[in-house]
């Protein structure tokens, strides 16, 4: 079972639901990007917008399960918590990620190069003589395939 394509399934299929139910928008039309008129990449970055905003806000509920307030007494950490939090953040991402056109498997070739390009500028000396913009002032983020020989 890949887990990865079951979270994204069952993610599309609640915000199918919700964006239908309680928004009376089609989450298919949104999330189909052969659709690439303006009006729809205005609503698809409203969208991702809004999951981001739930993302963050989920990710400020996951510190208050961590005493990170020097000012107060305790020092419990409520683990089930910390969980049930990360998956809240993960529904949003996983909504973000299928706003933006991205399936588990663009996902998975993305991720992978962005890893080995963030390899490749540790082992280039990132931060100290590692150039991350060239010449031309073009980051290497939109040089990926030419950086790792995959063009």
């Amino acid at each position: 079972m890949d887990v990865l394509k079951t979270i994204f399934d069952k993610q599309y299929e609640l915000n199918k639901r919700i964006l239908k139910e309680r928004h009376n928008k089609n989450y298919d039309e949104i999330c189909d990007h052969s659709n690439k008129s303006k009006e729809m990449d205005k609503v698809r970055t409203e969208w991702i917008l809004k999951y981001n905003r739930a993302q963050i806000h989920e990710s400020i509920e996951l510190e208050d399960s961590f005493p990170w307030k020097w000012w107060k007494d305790g020092d419990e950490i409520d683990w089930q918590n910390v969980g049930i939090e990360l998956i809240d953040e993960l529904h949003f991402w996983v909504s973000k990620c299928q706003i933006a056109g991205l399936d588990v498997e663009k996902l998975g070739k993305l991720y992978e190069q962005k890893n080995k390009l963030n390899q490749l500028r540790q082992d280039k000396g990132y931060g100290s003589t590692y150039k991350k913009v060239d010449e031309h002032g073009v980051e290497d983020n939109k040089r990926m395939d030419e950086l790792l020989g995959e063009k």
